[in-house]
C-alpha cells in the first residue's frame, strides 16, 4: 500500500494500516540494517516523522492515544539522532565544498577534516551504547498499541476529522511563517520547517482528496521544507563552531567559513519565505466538502 489515505475505506482502518505499515518498515531498517547502519537509521527516523505527521492529521479523533504515541515516536527518533546529527554537518560542509571557489577550499578541507573526525567519535561512541535494542522494544509496544486507537468509522465524521487536523496544520504554519518574517531567529525558522513539513506529510496522506493540488505542488512543498532543513544545518553548524573553535585550532578558517555560511542562509531565508507565502495561500477552501465528496465516489 501507500502512505495515503484510500477515501474507499473508514478512516480509522486506514490509520492503523498506514501506522502498521511504518512502524513494520521502521523495524525492518533497524534490525536488518539493509543499506548500512548510518543510512537505516536515517530512513528510520523519517518513517517516525511520517508517523508523527499521521498522529497530528488525526489527533482530535482520540487525543490521549495520538499525544502518548507522538511522544513516544519523537522520543525514540531522539535516541537515534546523534550519528545522523552528525552526518548533517558533513553533507553541510560538503554542500559548501562542491561550490565555493579556490580561495576557500583550503579552509573548507580544514573545517572537513574536524566533522569528520568528530562524525567517526560519535559513530564509535553510538555503537558502545547501541539505542536500537531500546527502539526496537518501544515500537513493537506501539504496535500492539494500534488496537487501543479509537477514531469516527463514518464518512462524514472521518472527512471532518481529516479536514480538521489539515486546516490545523496550515494555520500553524501560517502562525509560524508571520513568527519568521517578524522575528527572524533560527528557531522561528526551525518551526516553520516543521509545521511545513508535516503539511507537506498531510498534502501526500490526502492525496487527490485535497482540492487543487497535483503531485508537482506537494513536491515542490517537499523542497521547500528541505531548504528550510538546510537553514537548520546551518544553524547547527553555527552551534558547533562557537562550542569546538578552539578544537579545530584554525581561527581563519572558521572566520571564512562563518561568512559563507551567513551569504548562504541569507539567501535561503529570503527564498524560503516567498516560497510559504505561495505555498500557503488559499490551502484551507472547501477542504472538508472535497474530502468528504472524493470519499463518496470511492465507496
Amino acid at each position: 500500500m501507500s502512505y495515503c489515505f484510500d477515501p474507499a475505506l473508514p478512516v480509522d482502518a486506514e490509520v492503523r494500516r498506514i501506522a502498521g505499515e511504518e512502524i513494520a518498515a521502521i523495524l525492518t531498517l533497524l534490525e536488518q540494517a539493509p543499506e548500512g547502519r548510518q543510512r537505516s537509521l536515517h530512513g528510520a527516523r523519517k518513517r517516525l516523522k511520517r508517523l508523527r505527521g499521521l498522529l497530528k492529521l488525526v489527533r482530535e479523533g482520540d487525543a490521549a492515544f495520538c499525544e502518548r504515541e507522538n511522544q513516544r515516536f519523537r522520543d525514540i527518533a531522539r535516541s537515534l539522532s546523534a550519528v545522523r546529527d552528525a552526518d548533517a554537518l558533513v553533507e553541510t560542509l560538503e554542500r559548501f565544498s562542491a561550490t565555493a571557489d579556490a580561495a576557500a577550499a583550503p579552509a573548507l578541507a580544514v573545517i572537513r577534516d574536524h566533522l569528520e573526525r568528530r562524525r567517526q567519535r560519535i559513530v564509535r561512541e553510538h555503537a558502545e551504547r547501541d539505542a536500537v535494542p531500546a527502539a526496537l522494544a518501544a515500537l513493537r509496544e506501539a504496535q500492539a498499541a494500534l488496537e487501543a486507537l479509537r477514531l469516527p468509522s463514518g464518512r462524514a465524521e472521518g472527512a471532518r476529522l481529516l479536514a480538521r487536523g489539515a486546516r490545523a496544520m496550515v494555520s500553524k504554519a501560517r502562525k509560524a511563517l508571520k513568527t519568521a518574517r517578524k522575528g527572524g531567529r533560527a528557531e522561528d525558522f526551525h518551526e516553520l520547517r516543521k509545521a511545513l513539513k508535516y503539511h507537506w506529510m498531510h498534502l501526500n496522506l490526502l492525496g487527490h482528496m485535497w482540492p487543487g493540488r497535483t503531485k508537482a505542488d506537494r513536491r515542490r512543498a517537499d523542497q521547500l521544507a528541505e531548504k528550510l532543513g538546510e537553514l537548520n544545518d546551518i544553524s547547527a553548524m553555527y552551534d558547533v563552531l562557537a562550542r569546538e573553535e578552539a578544537e579545530i585550532g584554525a581561527p581563519e578558517a572558521v572566520r571564512t567559513f562563518r561568512k559563507l555560511l551567513a551569504a548562504r542562509e541569507k539567501t535561503l531565508r529570503k527564498s524560503c519565505l516567498r516560497q510559504a507565502a505561495v505555498l500557503l495561500d488559499g490551502e484551507k477552501k472547501k477542504l472538508r466538502a472535497r474530502i468528504e465528496r472524493e470519499m463518496r465516489k470511492a465507496a
